[in-house]
Order: C-alpha cells, then structure tokens, then sequence
C-alpha cells in the first residue's frame, strides 16, 4: 500500500526539477511550496480515483488502500486529512512572505471547495462522490499553482521579464477594484489594518 506515497514523491519531483534547471535553489521557499502542493495533492486525486476502481486494481493483483478498505474508512480519512494539509499551504506561502495575503483568502475559499467534496465522500463512500473529489482535484491543482505564480511577491522585484511583471502588477491593481477588503478601506469600514503604499514614505 506504501506505492501510493512513494510514487508521490516522484510525482513531487517535476517542479523541483523545472525550478532549479531556471536557476533556483533546493532551498528557496517557492521550491518548497511547488513540491509539497504536488506531494500532497496527489493523495485526494489518486485514493479518490482508486477508490472507483478498487476491483479492478484487486483484479490486477495491486495492493492499494482501497483494495483493502471494504468499508471505505480509511480512503475517507486519508482524502480529507490530505486535503486539510493543501488548505495549510496557501496560508504557510503567505505567511513566509512569497506570495500577497490575497493568495491565503482566495486559497481558502479554494480548499474550502476541496473540503466540502471530501466531506460529501466522507458521508457516502459512493463512486458518484469519489468522482466529484477525483473531478475537482483535475481543476484544483492549475488553480492553486496559477494563483501562486499570480499573487509571487517576485513579480515586483523580477528585472529580466521587467514587461511581464509590470503586465502582471497592472492586472492586481484592476483586481482591487473588485476586491472586498479594498472596497472597505477605502470607506474606513475594514477592520483589518492597511496600509498604503504613501503612508509608508518617510517625510
């Protein structure tokens, strides 16, 4: 049953590969990010897929977790438990200073989704629900992973694609205008501190 977790970790290893190939380092924070949203997401997307073919894989002699989970208790648990770590990442990116605050509320509201179908699958361990979960997790990843590379502090600081970045940093400051945490601000109703960018010169 180990072959589920061993092969996350190869499937962990592409952006690893294409993050220090582009000159980055083992050790960079985005790099930590990129191999464990990879690691963990495999694990809802693939006990969710296995779960709906559990007799075909018992057919073919492999022994995954849902093979031997009858009652399902064990797929459940794993699906939700994986799914409560994704929900830590975007707020750990947040907080590391790589990526705006905006990338920890839409993440959330992202996992939330996530949560809800593993809870659903949790309730009734039926095939219909497994593939809700294993359908979400195919748009899940390429949401999560375009709204880190969205919301990357290094767009600011990126010299060498000086017009994406500034394409980039133009397209956030239109996404303001739709923002509630901004629209608030503005009307001092917010009662989250902001600061803007004039209040932080030095006089």
């Amino acid at each position: 049953e180990i072959n589920t977790w061993v092969g996350a970790i190869v499937g962990a290893v592409p952006p690893v590969m294409g993050w220090t190939a582009a000159g980055g380092s083992l050790l960079d924070p985005e790099c930590v990010f990129l191999a464990s949203s990879l690691f963990l997401w495999q694990f809802p997307h693939f006990f969710a897929l296995s779960w709906m073919h559990r007799v075909d894989y018992a057919r073919g002699g492999f022994q995954m977790v849902p093979c031997n989970d009858p009652t399902g208790d064990r797929t459940a648990s794993l699906i939700t438990r994986y799914s409560v770590y994704l929900a830590a990442l975007p707020i750990a990116s947040t907080m590391a200073g790589i990526t705006s605050s905006m990338f920890a509320v839409e993440g959330l509201a992202l996992n939330g989704y996530l949560l809800y179908r593993a809870k659903k699958f949790d309730d009734d361990r039926s095939n219909g629900n497994a593939r809700s979960v294993f359908l979400t997790s195919l748009w899940y990843l390429p949401c999560l992973l375009g709204l880190f590379i969205f919301h990357s502090k290094n767009w600011n600081s990126d010299t060498s694609q000086k017009e994406i970045s500034e394409k980039v940093v133009a397209l956030r400051e239109k996404g303001k205008a739709l923002c509630v945490h901004e629209v608030l601000d503005k009307k001092d109703l917010c009662p989250v501190p902001h600061s803007s960018p004039s209040a932080s010169k030095v006089e």
